[in-house]
């Protein structure tokens, strides 16, 4: 099953993320982190997402770039993996690693099909960017332009999704089978 799981900055994706994953687990967790922590903000972030899964007998994945380099079995054995986020891995990917927009959306639903292979259950979170709002600098409008097309054919194969606005869930698809699974 995939799922994925948006919603803008501070929207609560990643509470309802997490405590999807621990309720539909039937076995070992994974939770592949995947932002940089380079700046006092991002190691605020990072400290945050630790606490909030304290606790839920996640095991932890730091892949901030590169994640479809790992070999299957990294991701053996798992019953539900969640990956947080990808749009901290499309920024990496763009700006560490320093990929084009093409070779990030290839490397990134490569990973993506790799997890979803050998895991039962792979939530995805991701951000939302409103973009044309104010003209951005040519590398931000690429990066969502990316993140959005992600995004998108992510939630095209997803079984489902969901978006987090003011910490409310809205499920725009399969909302009988999180029902059935959440029963």
């Amino acid at each position: 099953m995939l799922i994925l799981v948006t919603g803008g900055v501070a929207s609560g994706k990643s509470e309802l993320a997490e405590n999807l994953a621990v309720s539909l687990n039937k076995g070992k967790m994974l939770y592949i982190a995947t932002m940089q922590a380079e700046d006092e903000e991002s190691r605020l972030r990072v400290h945050k997402h630790r606490k909030m899964r304290e606790g839920k007998k996640f095991e932890t994945m730091e892949a901030p770039y590169g994640l479809s380099a790992y070999g299957q079995e990294y991701f053996t054995g798992y019953d539900t993996a969640l990956l947080e986020c990808l749009s901290n891995l499309i920024a990496n990917e763009m700006f560490l690693a320093g990929k084009s927009g093409p070779e990030t959306i290839e490397e990134v639903i490569t990973a993506c099909k790799k997890l979803n292979r050998g895991i039962e259950k792979l939530i995805i979170v991701s951000g939302t960017i409103l973009g044309g709002l104010k003209p951005y600098d040519a590398f931000t409008e690429e990066y969502i332009r990316v993140l959005g097309r992600l995004n998108c054919l992510i939630g095209a194969q997803a079984d489902v999704v969901l978006e987090t606005v003011c910490g409310i869930p809205i499920i725009h698809k399969g909302k009988d089978l999180v029902r059935r699974e959440l029963a």
